[in-house]
């Protein structure tokens, strides 16, 4: 099937079939096809971001009723493609009010197409908690007045049984989402977390508890077979004969940073509210150490639908004060956190973590957030008195689980860090909003001095201080063959990140996840096999340079929405204040920071190879005409937000 590279002539393959579009306030359904969407944009994150920027006022709050919370899973999930899980939500983000997006794995995005949707609009606010169930092509608004207040893991219970005998998945909310704590997630399997954005919020805010999926049986069409099980062979094959996957398995499951003189631990973390991004050996040892850290306590390693590889460890303490804590879900980030807090006690973070997912926090602001605050105590711009008692010192991990708890409910401090460290900096005064380290609003765990590609990614990324959408640590095997492999310089990494950027764009419109795909080179695949598994699927003949078109197109569609929703330019690209200004204190890069002159030429590269305003940071009508969006760059330049 031919297509050109703005439309596709005809999606045989790959899709459910259906957009759902739900009205919570008076509580309606009904559908349209998907394909008109599909041919223009593919699907996933794509068709979610231009149903957010078309339909949406700028002037709309991200509590409003008419604020879309739309879910949307990538073309290629639900069918054999190696890691193809993931599921896009996008709605208004409620730190920066610009572009809100999370993504996450599991079996819920599968599940969300067998039971006849590719992606749902949800928009109103219910008068009553519900949760919306989808099945055979139908959906149905019903009563969650019952598990209301209920953690996440009692919700998933008490929905199994009362579905049951169905075999069901769930995306639901805990009493964070509920309550509107700002950092809230969307949790999936339990352990999945769609953060970021506060999609959780969004979803509490409009009484929503959660979204529930019943496939009895519905399957994917795949246009062409013999096409697309040749190009899951070489997919498989690439994984498997990757030596990173196997170094995955095995590292997860005895702990990615169980070696105290690993790399990651030089400029992977953000000490102590970033006072330095370096963190004491023997603390390493203490919290990651293989025989007596938190890998001690791992059992299992689970994966995703479809995934080859599998990076979901169980965990479980038998011992100790922290007896009974059990459950999936410690990542790289939980190490990131722990040593933003200075946290030393394996089986107390891990207890943290699993009680966070069950609360549905999302765990990059929770530890960020509580940060603040840790280091707000340390200054004196907090007491005991003003805690509820709480003596936020370095390494409490009991602290840390309190406020977990008070944070979920808007208990005493609780309430003052729900909303964000800008916000309560901004409260509490005094200095305190030197210590808020946030992108846009956004509270970030991410470190900035070392990693300069890193930083350039978190930096300018479309929905404000995460990771993921365009970080490196140096070079790739995939990416541009001159981008260097260093992580303190300066040198080709606004190529990388923004090679890195279009990747994960086009990883989020399919649906694959990065563990197996491109994130720094780290895995297995790369455009030139997602071209050959989506023509399989959906019956074209695009080209690895077609996919890269079409990522352009859907990322200029985050920044559009982000600058008709908010005054962003190239002012708000750069670091938190802190790493420009105070260098690592000690260790390997002793004395690196982020200097403003040498941020300014890898920021000037970064807009040039995304064909944007040097000076502003802006879009060009040129370049929104060559990606064939002639009515964007309108409003735009009604907005005096063009460069013509």
């Amino acid at each position: 099937m031919k297509s050109s590279r703005l439309n596709i002539d005809k999606i045989r393959g790959g899709l459910a079939g259906k957009i759902l579009r739900v009205d919570l306030t008076q509580e309606k359904c009904w559908t349209e096809d998907t394909e008109k969407y599909a041919r223009e944009w593919i699907g996933g994150r794509a068709i979610n971001s231009w149903l957010l920027l078309n339909e949406m006022d700028p002037r709309t709050k991200w509590s409003d009723p008419d604020n879309p919370l739309i879910f949307g899973a990538g073309v290629l999930v639900g069918t054999l493609t190696p890691g193809a899980c993931r599921l896009s939500i996008e709605t208004k983000n409620v730190f920066s009010g610009g572009k809100g997006s999370a993504n996450v794995g599991g079996h819920f995005a599968p599940e969300m197409k067998f039971s006849g949707f590719d992606h749902i609009v949800i928009t109103g606010k219910a008068n009553r908690p519900v949760y919306l169930f989808l099945h055979d092509g139908q959906a149905e608004i019903r009563d969650a007045r019952p598990i209301w207040g209920k953690t996440v893991f009692e919700t998933e219970a008490w929905l199994e049984k009362e579905l049951a005998p169905q075999r069901i998945r769930i995306a639901a909310i805990g009493p964070a989402g509920e309550n509107r704590v700002r950092g809230s997630g969307v949790v999936v399997d339990r352990a999945k977390v769609a953060g970021g954005s506060g999609v959780g919020c969004v979803m509490g805010d409009k009484r929503l508890k959660a979204v529930v999926a019943c496939g009895r049986g519905g399957s994917i069409k795949v246009a062409d077979p013999a096409r697309f099980f040749r190009a899951v062979e070489e997919a498989l094959r690439k994984v498997r004969e990757s030596p990173l996957t196997e170094m995955m398995r095995k590292t997860t499951l005895a702990g990615r940073w169980g070696d105290p003189d690993s790399p990651n631990w030089d400029f992977l973390i953000s000490a102590r509210n970033g006072q330095d991004d370096y963190w004491e050996r023997e603390k390493r040892v203490r919290l990651a150490n293989p025989e007596t850290g938190y890998p001690k306590y791992r059992r299992s390693i689970s994966a995703c639908f479809m995934c080859p590889a599998g990076c979901m460890p169980f965990s479980e303490v038998k011992e100790g004060r922290f007896q009974g804590t059990k459950g999936e879900g410690f990542w790289s980030n939980t190490v990131m956190g722990a040593v933003r807090l200075d946290i030393t006690d394996p089986a107390g973070i891990l207890h943290a973590w699993i009680l966070a997912n069950d609360l549905g926090l999302d765990t990059d602001f929770a530890s960020s957030v509580c940060a603040f605050a840790f280091e707000c105590y340390q200054k004196g711009i907090l007491t005991r008195e003003d805690t509820g008692g709480l003596s936020l010192e370095w390494g409490n991990v009991e602290s840390f689980i309190s406020l977990l708890k008070k944070m979920a409910h808007r208990e005493g401090i609780g309430d003052l860090l729900a909303n964000g460290s800008r916000e309560a900096a901004e409260r509490l005064g005094r200095g305190a909003e030197k210590l808020a380290v946030h992108v846009k609003g956004q509270d970030s765990i991410e470190p900035f001095r070392v990693p300069k590609g890193w930083a350039l990614g978190v930096a300018t990324s479309p929905v404000a201080g995460r990771h993921l959408r365009g970080t490196t640590i140096g070079g790739s095997r995939f990416g541009p063959k001159s981008a260097s492999f260093a992580a303190d310089t300066y040198e080709d990494q606004a190529t990388y990140t923004v090679w890195q950027s279009l990747t994960k764009e086009m990883e989020d419109n399919l649906g694959i996840c990065v563990y197996v795909g491109t994130w720094s080179g780290a895995y297995a695949l790369e455009p030139s096999d997602y071209a050959e598994l989506a023509n399989g699927v959906l019956g074209t003949d695009l080209k690895e340079e077609d996919l890269f078109f079409h990522a352009r197109r859907s990322y200029n569609l985050e920044k559009a929405f982000n600058t008709l929703h908010t005054d962003f330019d190239r002012k708000e690209d750069y670091p938190p204040a802190r790493f420009q200004e105070k260098p690592v204190r000690s260790g390997r890069y002793k004395g690196e920071k982020c200097h403003r002159e040498k941020w300014d030429e890898m920021l000037d590269r970064f807009y040039e190879l995304h064909e944007w305003d040097r000076a502003t940071g802006l879009q060009t009508k040129r370049l929104l005409e060559k990606l064939g969006l002639p009515e964007v760059a309108r409003r735009l330049e009604e907005k005096g937000k063009l460069i013509l």
